[in-house]
């Protein structure tokens, strides 16, 4: 990957979207490998170049912003973090409007900061938010809608809102089962 981004880079110039879209990609093989301060780093660069390219209000910047809070919550530096996930929100809802499934995603990123902090009932409400905004954008038979009911359970449960916790749990499976009758057939 690092050689193809040497090869974008002198073809295309290190300030052009190809070469911003490879360092992102180092970047996510960098935080699966967990080297997070490599990962951070080419994050940011790709920041810095697609600002260059498209300037402040392009949905590759807030893609971008939400890329490098990402990486800023797996190091664990969850108020930067935050920051960066509400530029990223800011942006897309100016891009979009409300109802999109961009502002869905960076919500539920958003939730990851809160639920470290502790702060279980406003990430609640908030994924509760995103998936509102998921089921108007997908539609209600969508592997994404599974996921997010699937994963609210999980939060109900974790708050011991154990009936709530099975409405979602049962929901997703519905859901699962509608989109993937063939795994699900007895």
């Amino acid at each position: 990957l690092k050689e193809g981004l040497r090869i974008r880079r002198s073809t295309f110039g290190v300030k052009s979207e190809e070469a911003a879209d490879a360092t992102s990609l180092l970047g996510g093989v960098y935080a699966k490998q967990g080297r997070l301060d490599d990962a951070l780093k080419m994050e940011k660069r790709a920041l810095r170049v697609y600002r260059r390219v498209h300037g402040d209000k392009h949905a590759d910047v807030a893609i971008a912003l939400n890329s490098v809070g990402l990486a800023l919550w797996r190091k664990g530096e969850l108020d930067r973090a935050m920051a960066k996930f509400e530029e990223a929100h800011e942006m897309f809802v100016g891009l979009y409007g409300d109802d999109h499934e961009h502002v869905a995603m960076v919500l539920g990123n958003m939730t990851l900061v809160l639920d470290v902090k502790g702060k279980g009932a406003e990430a609640l409400a908030m994924k509760e938010k995103a998936l509102d905004i998921q089921r108007r954008t997908l539609g209600a038979d969508n592997e994404n809608i599974a996921i997010s009911l699937l994963n609210l359970g999980i939060s109900y449960e974790e708050q011991d809102m154990l009936e709530e916790a099975l409405v979602k749990y049962e929901e997703g499976l519905g859901v699962v089962r509608r989109i993937h009758p063939e795994k699900n057939s007895a």
